[in-house]
């Protein structure tokens, strides 16, 4: 079952991982998806999922845009992104999901924003089918040393992935990484660029250069960005009122997240919320 959060409903990888390991690989497919229903309404994760589609197409809605994955295509749903597969779909496939930590002593960074589908070439796409059976025959016969057999096939397809879309690489130093990552899990709580600078035993003025230098952008402007976001997917998938997701965004006052809103999107909340969900719901093709 799903662990009990706020607002949408969020799976954790312990509740389908076996034995504890932050890993799991399995077959996709329309009778699959049948068996769990509870996967096919509105709903996220706290771990990564990487899908390869190798017959047909699949349709997910995902953070407010229909994404179609065909074959040959292969898909990194990151942790916290609300998904919504189709109930149509006749694509098949597999899916693989893992923690951040499963491949932390790998030599791969693992992107903490979300991307489209990539379409892998002929060979690679071969080569990707070939590495998850062998992937699979390791995770079945768990014999001596599978583990690492498991993460290295694993950093294989990621870098498959990686070698046809560069929208998915997000380099730069350790100190930029450090802060992406610290970004990803502690934007609701963390506000305020010095928290993070404070974690990672840096000045303010140190990490908005590096930052700024590398993205473009600066720590304050990161973390609106990540709260709009999150605000945007509460406000089409939650049934809490604006008053309660400005509270769970960390906003004191609903006028305070009012203005905040407008001022990044245009719209207030309310007006947001009703344009979005009428184009969602009435045709989310």
């Amino acid at each position: 079952m799903p662990a009990s959060a706020p607002f949408i409903v969020s799976y954790q990888l312990e509740d389908f991982a076996p034995g504890g390991l932050p890993f799991v690989v399995g077959e996709l497919s329309a009778h699959i998806a049948a068996g769990h229903a509870h996967l096919m309404g509105i709903h996220r994760h706290s771990y990564y999922m990487l899908a390869l589609c190798t017959e047909g197409q699949t349709t997910d809605i995902l953070d407010f845009e229909p994404m179609t994955v065909k074959a040959g295509e292969m898909i990194l749903i990151v942790p916290g992104q609300v998904h919504e597969p189709r109930q149509d779909y006749t694509g098949k496939g597999f899916i693989i999901a893992f923690s951040a930590d499963f491949l932390l002593h790998q030599e791969v960074s693992l992107p903490t924003l979300p991307s489209g589908p990539v379409r892998l070439s002929d060979a690679d796409f071969a080569q990707a089918c070939l590495i998850i059976t062998q992937l699979q025959r390791e995770y079945t016969a768990q014999t001596p040393q599978y583990v690492a057999m498991l993460q290295h096939y694993l950093s294989l397809l990621i870098t498959l992935l990686y070698r046809h879309a560069s929208a998915y690489m997000q380099s730069g130093p350790p100190l930029l990484q450090r802060y992406r990552s610290l970004l990803s899990a502690h934007f609701l709580e963390w506000t305020k660029p010095a928290q993070y600078a404070a974690a990672l035993h840096v000045s303010v003025d140190h990490l908005n250069e590096v930052v700024k230098l590398h993205t473009g952008q600066t720590v304050s402007a990161h973390l609106n960005e990540r709260r709009v976001l999150e605000a945007k997917r509460l406000l089409l998938h939650a049934k809490e009122s604006i008053k309660e997701i400005a509270w769970h965004l960390q906003f004191n006052e609903v006028s305070y997240f009012n203005r905040f809103f407008k001022q990044h999107t245009g719209h207030t909340p309310a007006a947001f919320r009703d344009k979005v969900r009428e184009k969602y719901l009435s045709d989310p093709e």
